[in-house]
């Protein structure tokens, strides 16, 4: 149950009890966030005009992992900010999430032209959806929502809480292992379908307003998008 998202070797236990994450280690394989990240940037997205112009002789390469590596693993603020702003209350629920997720998967249609949305994608962002919620939640048996301050430091610092136990040893045999399953197996399948319906819907929209400016301009109407 801990280990949901968190696999061997992702976290960090100082000398003095301090609990960190190791982000290179936490979206690696198997636990990658690839686009529509919560708070990360396409990868692709490094690929503005102005980087692919520094020429090699400066150090840019296109195969250069460092140049995507940096840019994957800072956190984006303006996608921050749109997940903190959902907060009610001072919380941010299962839901909140699910509909930053819509949106994500809206925008990045709209706006990166090497977007990529796999069934694998999707299955990943399904999990990765969940993960601050579930992981960090303090109730025995509402699992649904999380201090926002919990989760802006989280993707701040990549850092638990102060005492932060996980449920299991939290509330012991009082937690119920099944309950917990259950509503993860089921947001993460409401995640898909969510995401398997906005992807489609806003690649028809996109495809609409292709075909309608290759219309007034006396183009051939575009293709699907792939």
């Amino acid at each position: 149950v801990v280990n949901m998202a968190i696999f061997a070797g992702q976290v960090i236990v100082a000398e003095n009890g301090e609990t960190t994450l190791d982000i290179e280690r936490l979206w690696s394989r198997p636990g990658e966030e690839r686009d529509a990240s919560q708070v990360f940037p396409n990868p692709l997205r490094v690929l503005t005009e102005e980087v692919l112009g520094i020429p090699e002789s400066e150090g840019f390469e296109p195969s250069n992992e460092e140049t995507f590596t940096n840019f994957r693993y800072t956190v984006d603020e303006d996608l921050l900010q749109k997940l903190l702003a959902r907060s009610t209350d001072g919380v941010l629920t299962i839901r909140d999430h699910q509909e930053h997720l819509k949106d994500r998967i809206r925008d990045s249609i709209e706006t990166d032209i090497f977007f990529n949305f796999s069934e694998e994608s999707m299955a990943v962002a399904a999990n990765q959806y969940l993960f601050p919620v579930m992981l960090m939640g303090d109730q025995l048996d509402d699992f649904s929502f999380l201090s926002t301050d919990t989760i802006e430091t989280f993707w701040r610092q990549f850092r638990f809480p102060e005492g932060f136990a996980p449920r299991s040893v939290r509330f012991g045999a009082a937690f119920d292992v099944t309950a917990f399953n259950e509503a993860r197996q089921a947001w993460q399948t409401a995640n898909i379908e969510n995401a398997e319906e906005v992807f489609e819907e806003a690649k028809g929209e996109v495809k609409e307003e292709k075909d309608e400016e290759e219309s007034e301009s006396g183009t051939p109407p575009s293709a699907d998008l792939a």
